[in-house]
């Protein structure tokens, strides 16, 4: 008789295990996709150097007309940041970078034109440095460079350089 409950018991539990769903182990899948991010920026610009010549201490020169072009030569709107060296690649004058005046052997760089923006040239890329915005590919913004020299020049110096760096970005 315990062999016949036995046998009813293990043929009971297979008929609901047969019938009762479950899930031994977890399972997973994936699916693999692939792009090319499509889009660049290509900044330029034209007239890549200009000759001041001589300017007296306390005094300014600048460009006119438009006479340089930046130009969105890539795929996306760019948006354009502009800094320069923080000394003339000789080291006698320094750049300030937010007075009209300089001071004693400084010399500041005032841009005007990009995006009817007028700032003056920091010596780092930053948020507040942007120029020109949005622009588009295949277009251009004219713009004019003014160098003023600073109040008091303390010696005869020589012919300085300095660089103005542009640098694009999405928009």
């Amino acid at each position: 008789m315990e062999i016949r409950k036995i046998i009813a018991l293990l043929i009971t539990t297979l008929i609901l295990a047969a019938f009762t769903p479950y899930v031994l182990a977890a399972s997973e899948d994936y699916l693999i996709i692939t792009f090319d991010p499509q889009g660049d920026i290509d900044i330029d610009v034209n007239n890549l150097t200009y000759n001041f010549s001589g300017i007296l201490a306390n005094s300014y020169k600048e460009t006119s007309g438009g006479w340089f072009l930046l130009w969105n030569n890539g795929t996306v709107a760019m948006n354009t940041e502009i800094k320069s060296n923080a000394t003339t690649d000789e080291g006698d004058m320094r750049l300030n970078t937010s007075a009209s005046a300089p001071g004693t052997d400084e010399y500041s760089i005032l841009i005007s034109g990009l995006n009817t923006l007028t700032q003056y040239v920091n010596t780092s890329y930053s948020l507040y440095g942007n120029y020109s915005t949005n622009l588009l590919p295949d277009d251009n913004d004219a713009f004019d460079i003014r160098l003023t020299i600073g109040t008091n020049i303390s010696a005869n110096h020589s012919w300085q350089t300095t660089t103005i760096y542009f640098k694009g970005y999405q928009a």
